[in-house]
């Protein structure tokens, strides 16, 4: 239960605010990173384009991230199913999450510093840009992208792995973690 959770029993499910910010995010994610990987052997004006909707939906990302972090403070868990490798499932279980949380943190702060350092403005599908806050520094920039992107790699693997253990918890271990996120499930 969350620290400033009023409510004594845990839910049986998440509720549909979050089954929306999860799945949200489960789609936007590879999104983001595929608008990165396929923009390298585009011509200019295609890669700057895609380096535009990379930008923007990363920010998304990034905003749908802060809500659902605000969400989780505020609001209880379901309870975690037991396995049969407790109290080690667990453990990695909450490790899992707490890098998947740190990278979808990180990966679009890196981005955003990686673009500021450069010295250009960080764009929003067209409709209004942020202006850098700081002096162009190349070299900081470079480095910086390379974490980045370092970084988003190691996010999408490790979501990826996320997936295939909720669904390894449905199809081997026949439990309801899986379930308990299911998108449009009433109960």
């Amino acid at each position: 239960m969350s620290v400033l959770s009023t409510s004594p029993a845990a839910p049986r499910n998440w509720d549909a605010g979050v089954k929306a910010l999860h799945w949200s995010m489960a789609l936007l994610i590879p999104l983001t990173w595929v608008l990165a990987v396929v923009r390298e052997d585009q011509p200019r004006e295609t890669a700057i384009k895609l380096m535009m909707a990379h930008k923007s939906v990363g920010l998304v990302v990034f905003a749908l991230l802060l809500v659902r972090v605000a969400w989780r403070l505020t609001h209880a868990a379901p309870e975690t199913e037991k396995t049969p490798w407790e109290p080690l499932a667990g453990l990695l279980a909450k490790l899992g999450h707490g890098l998947l949380y740190l990278l979808m943190i990180a990966v679009p702060l890196g981005g955003i510093a990686a673009t500021f350092t450069n010295g250009r403005s960080l764009p929003f599908f067209g409709l209004f840009e942020i202006a850098s806050p700081m002096a162009q520094n190349h070299d900081l920039s470079e480095l910086i992208g390379g974490v980045h992107e370092f970084a988003g790699h190691a996010l999408l693997a490790l979501a990826f792995a996320h997936a295939v253990a909720g669904i390894l918890h449905h199809a081997v271990l026949k439990d309801r973690t899986l379930l308990k996120m299911k998108p449009f499930a009433r109960d």
